[in-house]
């Protein structure tokens, strides 16, 4: 049918420019975040864009419900305003296919909603806590910041250097300030040194005519060694998986995983997802009778109380969400109450002016 696929064209078009500005939106302020940790040295340069990618699935929890809403929600409402709406009707066009056309979109919507958030949204956070954990672990010698003294992770030693030109080091200052067993403190001074990677995934470290001061002040014994080439290697650690059920990321854990756990966390972080995803019809089935403009009274005059019911429901469904993860609340109860409140709503808007609402709200107004 040419109006049908008028109307899923015209929707889909509104709600791909809503998804585009709010996934621009979210992705400039968590550019912002790991632009800030890479220049504070928490994060290496290298890992700036992968992080970037991976946390696109927590943007999308919300921007996917978000951007069905407010499509239909706009289209709708300048089909109404515009007159085209009401053309439609004149012409024998039902209303039946406006909900036909919202229901495909809540299919494809509600489909990438579910990919979402049952399998990338926990892998993205997998590979997120990996890379930024690795990071931690082996750090890079590239990525070390000029001008600055920086802690390696053992905190064993102190290292400086005073300029970083891609794998070139100059003016490099190591200092063992913690020793173990019989070993000396000792500081190595080298004017020039390059970083670079071995067959074996090693970092190598190279200093070029490095100086070598070895001892200790209260025996005041010293040893001073002049290096040509004086060779570094660092052995990369293997992540340790911790399986403690108090620190397990509730986040990375599948939809199975988190029922079968029964934790307040797993609990809250289960009934969450599934909010993300009954959100989706459900909104979208609560936006039909909101779009309904008269063009005498403007198009804001639905659009604010159907925002502000789009945000007293998702700032409910987090607020138990951090509740419940705290074992304050049930999430269960309310993940129940809220939706099965909010269905109400829909079905009374939506059958707000049928034959039998009409009769009734006579009935009450002569009474």
């Amino acid at each position: 049918m040419i109006i049908r696929r008028y109307l899923v064209k015209e929707t889909l078009k509104t709600q791909g420019a809503i998804l585009f500005i709010l996934l621009l939106i979210f992705f400039s302020q968590k550019l912002i975040k790991i632009l800030s940790s890479a220049i504070e040295g928490n994060i290496p340069r290298d890992l700036i864009m992968p992080l970037l990618v991976l946390g696109i699935s927590n943007m999308a929890d919300l921007i996917l419900p978000l951007s069905l809403f407010l499509g239909v929600l706009i289209t709708f409402g300048r089909l109404y305003s515009d007159s085209e709406m009401v053309a439609m009707h004149a012409c024998g066009v039902k209303k039946n296919v406006t909900y036909q056309v919202v229901f495909l979109l809540c299919i494809f919507t509600c489909s990438l909603t579910m990919l979402n958030t049952l399998w990338f949204g926990p892998w993205s956070n997998i590979k997120q806590s990996q890379l930024i954990e690795n990071a931690k672990l082996n750090p890079s010698l590239a990525g070390l910041l000029s001008g600055q003294f920086q802690q390696t992770p053992d905190g064993n030693s102190v290292i400086y250097i005073g300029n970083v030109n891609n794998n070139n080091l100059e003016n490099v200052f190591i200092a063992k300030v913690k020793t173990k067993d019989n070993e000396r403190p000792s500081i190595i001074i080298a004017n020039k040194g390059k970083t670079g990677h071995d067959k074996e995934g090693n970092q190598i470290i190279t200093l070029e005519s490095a100086n070598r001061y070895e001892g200790n002040i209260q025996l005041q014994d010293f040893r001073i060694s002049n290096f040509h080439n004086y060779l570094g290697i660092i052995k990369p650690k293997e992540l340790d998986m911790n399986s403690d059920d108090e620190k397990i990321d509730v986040q990375q854990l599948g939809l199975t995983e988190l029922r079968t756990l029964k934790t307040p966390k797993t609990k809250a972080e289960f009934y969450w997802r599934l909010t993300l995803i009954v959100s989706v019809p459900l909104m979208a089935f609560l936006v039909i009778p909101l779009s309904v403009t008269n063009p005498r009274q403007g198009r804001l005059s639905q659009i604010l109380p159907a925002l502000l019911l789009y945000l007293v429901y998702f700032l409910l469904a987090s607020s138990i969400k951090a509740n419940a993860g705290k074992g304050r609340m049930d999430a269960e109860f309310w993940f129940y109450l809220i939706n099965i409140t909010y269905f109400i709503i829909a079905l009374i808007l939506n059958c707000w002016d049928s034959i039998f609402m009409r009769k009734l709200r006579l009935k009450f107004s002569k009474s």
